[in-house]
């Protein structure tokens, strides 16, 4: 209970407030020909989040989270870092020759830089994609429209040594604002919407990533 709490009082104090220090690779040069290794996490906690719910104070924040968790398990909604990571290695290898290696399926334990050097070695560099946050939630001045939120953090690094060699947040809210879908209409059909969504906020932090830090 107290780690479903804590993960829902931050997923929902993040969706205002995710940042890091960005950091761009100086050249094409610095990722010419590379070997590349993509990191890969277990499905991070989603947030359901509800007016109903969210009038119980912690104790509506952990039912958002395990009814998210439960939403996520039982129609299959994917991690979008996942999509961004092979979109990014597909890119890079195009535009810059870089080799992927496999991973070989190994989940990372953290996201410390010594654990990803150890879980993924041999490679030149560690493209490390994981998702900060995400959550449907409704609109506070429409309490049957819902919005869907999205951040990832990409770090490209040194695979022998763990140095960082590039940074960035992507963060964003993909709905439509104009017309914002009920929450009925963004569960149907196995939550086709919100995959949709969280696809096209996927699409973006590829793009956001490869002008601002890739030079892709």
């Amino acid at each position: 209970m107290k780690k479903l709490i804590c993960a829902a009082a931050l997923a929902v104090a993040v969706s205002g407030c995710v940042s890091a220090p960005i950091k761009t690779v100086g050249s094409a040069n610095e990722l010419q020909g590379k070997t590349i290794v993509l990191s890969e996490y277990a499905k991070p906690d989603f947030t359901a989040m509800t007016a109903g719910k969210a009038m119980f104070g912690m104790f509506g924040a952990a039912a958002m989270v395990k009814a998210g968790n439960d939403l996520v398990a039982k129609d299959g909604v994917p991690d979008p870092s996942l999509a961004v990571s092979a979109k990014l290695a597909e890119d890079l290898q195009s535009a810059r020759g870089e080799k992927l290696l496999p991973n070989n399926k190994v989940i990372a334990a953290d996201d410390k830089p010594s654990t990803l050097l150890k879980d993924y070695p041999g490679a030149d560099l560690i493209i490390d994609v994981k998702t900060i946050n995400w959550m449907y939630s409704y609109y506070p001045s429409k309490w049957d429209k819902y919005h869907v939120f999205y951040a990832a953090r990409l770090r490209v690094l040194d695979g022998k040594t763990g140095n960082l060699v590039a940074q960035a947040i992507c963060k964003g809210d993909p709905t439509d604002q104009n017309n914002p879908p009920t929450r009925d209409q963004l569960l149907a059909n196995n939550g086709e919407l919100l995959k949709n969504l969280l696809q096209k906020a996927g699409d973006s932090c590829v793009k956001v990533y490869e002008k601002q830090i890739l030079n892709v």
